[in-house]
């Protein structure tokens, strides 16, 4: 189940038990600090939440983590970077280099993920209804101090260390290395598809003469050789 089909069937379940959306208490929030911080710590787990679902473990994918914003509260600009995404008894932890102010001192993770499969489970039930998710795509990641998933708090932070400036540079030279191989790539393919034939041009044709040839034409030429002769003859 996915899509338009998980919306109605959520819609559904919500109206049959009359339920209302879970809302979560806010966590306290961390002391602000003079500067970027790396924060680490759970962003999904199998436990049921406020959306009344549960991603089985390695149930999410992930394209190139450059691609993945790291937003405030699943909304405006990204607010840092993701530097790591792993799975890790059962659990999806995150680890990312955060800048904003504001993101630096959140408690906890949310993600946003493009649901592929997913099941319903335990429909009769007004308390116990909940959909289990075996495959999605996650298309964003979101500190908040209100998490869906009660897990999905940060276990750790600290200052930014110089290890980590150099983690990025290496990340963006891999960025730039691989921008520059595809274009080498390109380029060779490109140049090594064969040119198009051009078009046989031909020179005029040497002239012919069509009809009967003059009689005069087929006569010989006299020469000195058979004007000797002739008088010889003679």
């Amino acid at each position: 189940m996915r899509g338009a089909q998980l919306k109605a069937e959520y819609a559904r379940l919500m109206q049959l038990h009359r339920c209302r959306p879970i809302s979560r208490e806010p966590l306290p929030l961390f002391e602000a600090t003079s500067g970027p911080v790396v924060v680490e710590g759970v962003c999904s787990s199998s436990a049921i939440d406020a959306e009344r679902m549960s991603f089985k473990a390695n149930s999410l994918s992930w394209g190139e983590l450059s691609t993945i914003p790291l937003l405030l509260r699943h909304a405006g600009e990204r607010v840092g970077q993701i530097m790591q995404l792993d799975y890790s008894a059962g659990m999806l932890r995150i680890k990312a280099k955060v800048e904003d102010e504001t993101a630096r001192r959140q408690p906890a993770f949310s993600i946003a993920a493009q649901i592929i499969d997913s099941e319903v489970r335990n429909a009769d039930s007004p308390s116990a209804w909940h959909f289990v998710v075996s495959r999605a795509q996650i298309t964003e990641v979101s500190l908040t101090d209100r998490p869906s998933n009660a897990a999905a708090v940060v276990l750790s932070r600290r200052d930014v260390r110089a290890t980590d400036t150099a983690y990025d540079d290496l990340i963006g030279s891999i960025n730039r290395l691989r921008s520059g191989l595809e274009a080498f790539v390109a380029g060779t393919i490109k140049s090594s598809e064969p040119e198009s034939a051009s078009p046989l041009t031909l020179g005029p044709a040497p002239a012919r003469i069509y009809g009967t040839v003059p009689l005069a034409a087929m006569r010989p030429r006299p020469t000195s050789f058979s004007s000797m002769v002739a008088q010889l003859k003679g």
